[in-house]
């Protein structure tokens, strides 16, 4: 047997924690890859029951997965005399503790597998998760392992890829940070060379420290596991996401963009205070008559005082809201510079987002500039241009070059 193994203690939750699901990720050296293969050794060496099935997109990159570390650590601590392997199986021959592999797909073509089956499952490794084409087959999968009164643990392993990646939408905010819409069921593991320092080979820690400073994109990404950004088109980079906490004494304002059938109405409600602005979505909905907008926004306690900024285009809805009682509707600026300016204005600020506003994490991803240009897309703009009509309300920063001849005084009381 081996004298000693010692996990890393960031994987320590999967021996205490109660949840079901860990979302484990790191960078080049964090060992992520012998901590889980080491996990699921023991679980097979020891007295309770366990059925382990180990999962990669396709067949033929099993071979190639951590089943491959699992069996060189049967074979580092001596357990082969008590473990038969045959094909994709690995059984402990004293109880009947059992792991195997399964493939999401028999190739790399669109044939399904229907895999071998294992009786009552309770732990499964989707081994290099980053594979897998799409969230709907990722849900496919888990959604068969449902084994009742049994331990059951669910550990999906990759490596970052880029935050268009569903892995990220999925899991993880804008900053990086886990989604806490996941916290009762979810652990998140993150390593890199760092956590695991004591195990590497000094002259390959060397060379990675070095690579901070002659190719810094390349160390965070494969080095440190960072996501890759989108693209050099995104508009808005910087937002923080898992800190929302506006100041009590912060100034609040709205900023409204009207739609209908094919473009939704979306209504933004922004905190202000210094150079920090909070911003979260209160409104994104389509088939919305303004009469069915008013009673959303007094649903949402939203009070008949607020200042509200919306899209001028649309004067008569304006004018609407005003005689349903909405007094501090004001048309925001349309003009040639309006949307480049407001833009600007936003990126004087330090943003922080509502983690739970969904649609503004979408548009976050897609809002981009048009290649070669300075330019938005017209897409992925509904809470955004409510953002930019609600930092009118705000008196610092660029002026735009049109005036609004809609504009009417904010009343006080």
């Amino acid at each position: 047997m081996i004298d000693r193994f010692e996990f890393l203690s960031p994987y320590a939750p999967l021996f205490y924690s109660d949840k079901t699901y860990f979302v484990i990720s790191g960078g080049r050296g964090g060992g992520k890859s012998t901590n889980c293969a080491a996990y699921f050794v023991m679980k097979l060496m020891g007295q309770s029951y366990f059925r382990g099935v180990i999962a990669r997109f396709t067949q033929r990159s099993l071979t190639n997965s951590i089943y491959r570390d699992i069996v060189d650590i049967i074979t580092q601590w001596k357990l082969a005399p008590y473990i038969e392997i045959k094909n994709d199986e690995i059984r402990n021959r004293l109880n009947d503790n059992l792991i195997i592999t399964h493939a999401f797909k028999m190739t790399d073509s669109t044939q399904t597998a229907k895999g071998k089956g294992i009786a009552n499952p309770t732990h499964l490794l989707i081994d290099e998760a980053q594979e897998v084409p799409s969230e709907e087959e990722y849900v496919k999968l888990i959604d068969s392992f449902r084994t009742k009164g049994v331990e059951r643990k669910i550990l999906i392993v990759f490596n970052p890829t880029t935050k268009s990646s569903w892995l990220f939408k999925r899991w993880f905010l804008p900053d990086e940070s886990p989604n806490p819409k996941w916290e009762s069921t979810h652990e998140f593991i993150h390593t890199d060379y760092r956590d695991n320092v004591h195990n590497l080979d000094p002259e390959k820690v060397k060379e990675w420290q070095l690579a901070a400073v002659t190719d810094p994109e390349y160390f965070s990404h494969h080095i440190l596991g960072r996501w890759k950004d989108i693209g050099e088109g995104q508009v808005f980079k910087n937002w923080g996401w898992s800190d929302f906490t506006p100041n009590p004494e912060s100034e609040v304002l709205y900023g409204l963009d009207f739609g209908f059938a094919s473009d939704p109405t979306a209504l933004i409600r922004l905190h202000k205070r210094g150079k920090t602005i909070w911003v979260e979505e209160v409104l994104y909905d389509r088939g919305l008559t303004t009469e069915d907008l008013s009673r959303r926004m007094e649903m949402a306690g939203i009070p008949k005082s607020a200042s509200i900024w919306a899209d001028s285009a649309d004067p008569r809805s304006i004018e609407t809201l005003r005689r349903l009682g909405w007094r501090n509707v004001t048309g925001a600026t349309k003009g040639p510079d309006s949307i480049r300016s407001g833009i600007d204005k936003i990126q004087t600020f330090q943003v922080f987002a509502n983690p739970r506003s969904e649609n503004l994490k979408e548009e976050f991803y897609n809002y981009s500039y048009r290649s070669g240009t300075d330019k938005p897309i017209d897409a992925y703009n509904h809470l955004m241009d409510s953002l930019r009509y609600a930092m009118e309300g705000i008196q610092d920063g660029p002026k735009y070059a049109t005036i609004a001849k809609s504009r009417r005084p904010i009343e006080t009381f």
